[in-house]
C-alpha cells in the first residue's frame, strides 16, 4: 500500500496498549432501510436517521433508545438539524423537495418544493435559513426557516456537498461538474467561484480559523481556502479522498482517502499535511468530536469504527458495529457517537470518552 509522504511521516494503526477499547458500543438501534445519514439535536438528545430505501426517516430517543419512524418523500438523502427551532430538514433527492420535521411532535410539518435531486443541506441556525444542494439543477435553493419561503441560487455544475461558516454567513458547494467551489454571500446572494482540484465531493469549514477544505477525488487533493480572500492552496493527500472534518479548537483537519485507506491530517496554521496514517479498512465516513478533541472514522469494510486521539494522532479503541457503516453522528453533551449501517439497516451506539 503506497502512502503519499507530503513532509509527513506514515503511522501505521496499532493501539496504545493503555489505550484499547476506551470506546464501546453500548446498544445497538434498529432502523429502516439503507440508512445514508444521521444528524443529532444536542439540547434535544435526539438522533434522526435518514432511510433511502424506506422513504423515512427514523427517530432515536438518545436516552431510552425507544424510536417512531416518520415518512417522508421519495429517496432521502440528507439531513440537518436546527436545535434554536427543533425542527428537522430532510432532503429528498426523488421527490425534489425538503421534509421539514417538528422535532416536538416527531411529524412532518411541512414539505417545502425545490429545484432537480437535492442531496445535501446545512442549516444556519444564526440566520434561521436552510441552505439546500441541488445537484441536478446546478443550484442552491435557500429556505427561510421561520416561513419555507425559497430562493435559488445558481451554483457551479453539479453540487455534491455544501457546508457553512456562521460566523462571516458564507456558504460553499463543491461541485462535481465544473471544479469549482462556489461561494455564496448569505446576506445577499451573491456568489464568487473558486477552481479547485478535479471531480471535488466532500468539504468541511473551520469558522474560527475562516478556512474552507474541499476534497478532490480525481486529483487526490485537498484544497484549502482562505475565507477572507478566497485564495486557494492545493496539497497532495492519498487517492480518492472521500470526506473530511475539521477541529476548530485546533485547527486541524482530516481527510480519509478510500483508494489507498488512508487519513491525512491538515495543520491549519502552516497549510500543510502534518501526519498521515494509514487506516486499511476502506474509510467511509468521519466525524470530530471538538471537545474531546477525537477522531471517529468508519471503516466501511471492516464494520468498524476507529477512535483516534486528537493530540498523539493514535487510535484509542477500535469499535465493532454492523454492516457498512455508512454515516457517523455526534451528541457530545451526551458523550454518544452513532453509526449508521448502511447494509444491517441499524445503528450503534458508542459510549464515548466522557460517558461513564
Amino acid at each position: 500500500m503506497i502512502l503519499v509522504r507530503n513532509a509527513a511521516a506514515c503511522f501505521v494503526m496499532t493501539l496504545a496498549p493503555s489505550m484499547v477499547m476506551a470506546q464501546t458500543a453500548i446498544a445497538t438501534v434498529a432502523v429502516g432501510d439503507l440508512p445514508v445519514a444521521i444528524a443529532v439535536n444536542p439540547v434535544t438528545h435526539r438522533v434522526y436517521v435518514v432511510n433511502h430505501g424506506s422513504h423515512s426517516v427514523t427517530v432515536i430517543d438518545g436516552s431510552s433508545r425507544q424510536t417512531s419512524t416518520v415518512n417522508v418523500e421519495d429517496r432521502p438523502e440528507g439531513v440537518a438539524v436546527n436545535p434554536k427551532t427543533n425542527r428537522i430538514y430532510v432532503a429528498n433527492a426523488g421527490g425534489d423537495s425538503v421534509s421539514v420535521i417538528d422535532g416536538s411532535t416527531n411529524a412532518v410539518s411541512a414539505t417545502v418544493h425545490t429545484q432537480t435531486y437535492p442531496q445535501t443541506l446545512v442549516v444556519n441556525t444564526v440566520t434561521n435559513k436552510i441552505y439546500v444542494a441541488n445537484n441536478f439543477s446546478h443550484s442552491v435553493t435557500v429556505i427561510d426557516g421561520a416561513s419555507n419561503a425559497t430562493a435559488t441560487i445558481q451554483v457551479g455544475q453539479g453540487p455534491r456537498a455544501i457546508a457553512l461558516n456562521p460566523v462571516t454567513d458564507k456558504v460553499y458547494t463543491v461541485n462535481y461538474g465544473s471544479q469549482t467551489v462556489t461561494v455564496i454571500d448569505g446576506a445577499t446572494g451573491s456568489t464568487t467561484s473558486v477552481d479547485i482540484g478535479k471531480h471535488p465531493w466532500a468539504i468541511a469549514v473551520d469558522p474560527k480559523a475562516d478556512k474552507v477544505y474541499a476534497v478532490s477525488e480525481d486529483s487526490a487533493s485537498v484544497t484549502v481556502i482562505d475565507g477572507a480572500t478566497n485564495k486557494p492552496t492545493a496539497l497532495t493527500v492519498g487517492e480518492i479522498p472521500f470526506a473530511v472534518d475539521v477541529n476548530s479548537l485546533t485547527g486541524k483537519a482530516y481527510v480519509l482517502s478510500y483508494g489507498n485507506d488512508s487519513m491525512a491530517v491538515i495543520d491549519g496554521a502552516t497549510d500543510s499535511v502534518s501526519k498521515t496514517i494509514e487506516l486499511g479498512t476502506h474509510p467511509q465516513a468521519i466525524a470530530v468530536d471538538e471537545q474531546s478533541d477525537q477522531i471517529y472514522v468508519a471503516n466501511q469494510r471492516a464494520g468498524s469504527v476507529t477512535v483516534f486521539d486528537g493530540k498523539t494522532n493514535l487510535p484509542m479503541a477500535k469499535v465493532a458495529v454492523g454492516t457498512i457503516p455508512y454515516a457517523l453522528g455526534i451528541d457530545a453533551p451526551a458523550g454518544l457517537i452513532y453509526a449508521a449501517n448502511y447494509s444491517s439497516n441499524n445503528v450503534t451506539v458508542i459510549r464515548g470518552s466522557k460517558q461513564k
